[in-house]
């Protein structure tokens, strides 16, 4: 059975144990994933304890060569196991700064939107952001024509109601057929003046809202 050794990652410092066949081949560390080889200097078998007021007085054999290698130190002896770390957490750095409860980004006093994650702190809603088409000339005219349309209804509405009551008698005579004749009639030029001033007011609400109201034609949204 191999005596495993223990090899030290000169990435992260770390220890971490070997079969003894390993020296110089190329192994991955388990916790920085970094891969190096193991060198005959950078491991080293486990040694118990020397015994209490005794020991032969002879020193360890040094490793024989022309340059000594260096051993890397860790800073820290950290345990094989991730789990048997009494204190894996280290606590680096302490800021009271407010931060954002969305993205937990530092945020500025009194600042109501994070610029990280557009989260209202006042609403408690975020910000959705849309990918949309750019606006064109076209789309407007094609927006703004229904509008223009209603208005020249509008005024020619106006103008026929005003040409209708002030030139309808000097066209039409006593001595024209009946069914020209009854437009000269006080009920049919009410009537026509009512139905005009409907389409009147219809027309010119819709022509108010699309052109000063709403000008602007809706955003298409890109699906992908």
């Amino acid at each position: 059975m191999a005596t495993p050794i223990l090899i030290v990652c000169p990435k992260c410092g770390k220890q971490i144990k070997a079969p003894e066949n390993a020296l110089g081949k190329k192994v991955r560390c388990k916790f920085c994933q970094a891969a190096f080889v193991v060198s005959p200097g950078g491991g080293k078998t486990p040694s118990r304890a020397p015994a209490k007021g005794g020991g032969d007085g002879k020193k360890a054999a040094q490793p024989s060569g022309n340059k000594a290698v260096p051993s890397a130190k860790p800073i820290r002896p950290i345990p094989d196991d991730e789990d048997d770390d009494p204190s894996p957490y280290r606590l680096v750095d302490i800021s009271l700064a407010p931060r954002c409860p969305d993205c937990a980004n530092e945020i500025e006093e009194g600042q109501v939107i994070c610029l990280h994650c557009g989260y209202n702190l006042r609403t408690r809603e975020k910000a959705k952001t849309r990918k949309v088409y750019d606006q064109t000339f076209k789309d407007y005219f094609f927006w703004l024509l229904p509008g223009i349309a209603c208005a020249l209804v509008v005024f020619s509405l106006i103008g026929f109601d005003v040409w209708y009551l002030m030139k309808i008698n000097d066209l039409i005579g006593q001595d024209d057929p009946w069914y020209l004749y009854v437009w000269r009639s006080g009920h049919i030029k009410l009537w026509v003046v009512i139905i005009s001033l409907f389409l009147i007011w219809y027309a010119g609400k819709f022509a108010v809202k699309r052109l000063i109201l709403n000008p602007k034609p809706p955003e298409i949204e890109k699906l992908k």
